[in-house]
């Protein structure tokens, strides 16, 4: 008997130790599922400033683009170039024409873009213009920057948005007070300018619509026919503020009327200072946004899948990340992903800083679990995802330090 005891005890221990490998081998594939980037174990501070954009071209080697803030709050926009893969970066360039007239805080920053032959475009906010800067030699020097809005009062503009489309045309959206006191009170209208040559001028403003909240940025995509969609944070009666789209048939000249992407919205009187993120990929139109609705923080996400006319709730991005803001979209290797702000729900009980995290969507338009990158205690705000090639990513965001902003990025490389 005392035999047969041991027999089974042997064969029980064999199998217990056997599932928990076998548990802890699905606990670990489960993990490896969710790393779908491998990061630089500590990011780097590659400037001093804020607003970091990057461009990334076939051969690996990057523009920079940031504003660097002065002592007395005089900024300018600076563009830096790095040639080993962002070991380093070289000296910076200024973009802006007027020696420290720029305003870039928070989502009111910078913006960078290239055209389809070698120009580079920087748009950004001075002295409540939208100005627009080009350079033709690489990067080595800008232009003399234009004034893109063409009201003539002292209307105040802001909160801008650059795309360039598929046939290099250069689109520039932003938040417009011309208009003040026309539509309802505390709201803003949105206006939009394009250049179809390159960069060398632009057209007449066109309203796209009023009644917007006045500080959240708006967004800009293409279609695979030519459609031109601008999305932004609409005010509706009763202070509801829904995330809405719009579409143009004709390069901007005339919009849809706005099409509501959520069904509820958030009712508040006051701001977000944070608009949507949107890309159009495989025919779908993607949306994620922040919203503070029925006391939650979170980003919702929702898509079209017939060219904006109606779109469907994909459900929430951050799912156990606390505080989470500021999403960016990005196309990486044809898939779209998500970048944002928030707090690990794990450490000093859901308030240490803020790291920036990753998501990637799914062709079904399922989110991925959240993957971390590797920050330090000066924390992460306004985070931006930034294709490389090759499987390399690199993420970027703005650090707010006892020395002021610094501008950090991190490297990760794909996982096969």
């Amino acid at each position: 008997m005392i035999k047969n005891l041991l027999i089974s005890f042997v064969f029980l221990s064999v199998t217990a130790c056997s599932n928990i490998a076998q548990n802890t081998l699905v606990e670990q594939n489960n993990i490896s599922d969710t790393v779908e980037v491998v990061w630089e174990p500590k990011p780097r501070s590659v400037a001093s400033g804020s607003g970091g954009q990057l461009w990334v071209r076939a051969s690996e080697s990057m523009n920079l683009l940031y504003a660097a803030h002065g002592d007395k709050g005089n900024s300018n926009v600076y563009l830096a170039k790095s040639k080993d893969v962002g070991d380093t970066f070289g000296h910076a360039v200024k973009a802006s024409s007027n020696s420290g007239k720029v305003r870039a805080h928070g989502e009111n920053g910078p913006q960078l873009r290239m055209g389809n032959g070698i120009e580079i475009f920087a748009a950004w906010i001075e002295n409540r213009d939208v100005q627009f800067a080009r350079s033709v030699n690489f990067g080595r020097s800008f232009l003399p920057s234009m004034r893109v809005n063409d009201d003539k009062g002292k209307a105040s503009q802001s909160f801008h948005t650059m795309e360039v489309s598929p046939n290099g045309s250069v689109f520039v959206t932003w938040l417009d007070g011309r208009e003040k006191g026309k539509g309802t009170p505390g709201t803003s209208s949105i206006y939009l300018a394009s250049s179809q040559d390159k960069g060398k001028t632009f057209g007449e403003n066109i309203k796209v619509a009023g009644d917007i909240c006045p500080c959240c940025r708006p967004a800009i995509a293409f279609g695979s026919s030519g459609q031109v969609f601008v999305s932004w944070r609409h005010v509706y009666p009763g202070n509801v503020r829904k995330i809405v789209v719009a579409s143009s048939l004709d390069n901007g000249s005339t919009w849809s009327k706005p099409v509501p992407v959520e069904e509820k919205g958030w009712t508040i009187n006051g701001c977000a200072h944070s608009g949507p993120t949107m890309k159009y990929v495989d025919g779908k139109l993607i949306l994620v946004w922040y919203t503070g609705a029925e006391g939650k923080a979170s980003l919702k996400m929702a898509w079209s899948t017939n060219e904006g006319k109606s779109f469907s709730s994909l459900g929430e991005v951050q799912q156990k990340v606390l505080d989470p803001n500021h999403p960016h979209l990005a196309v990486i290797m044809g898939k779209p992903w998500v970048i944002f702000q928030g707090r690990d729900s794990n450490k000093k009980a859901g308030w240490a800083p803020a790291q920036a995290w990753t998501v990637k969507l799914s062709k079904e338009g399922k989110a991925s679990a959240p993957q971390a990158i590797p920050t330090d205690e000066t924390g992460v705000v306004y985070p931006y995802l930034f294709k490389g090639n090759g499987g390399r990513v690199y993420a970027l965001w703005t650090a707010l330090t006892d020395n002021g902003p610094k501008v950090m990025m991190s490297r990760g490389r794909l996982k096969s």
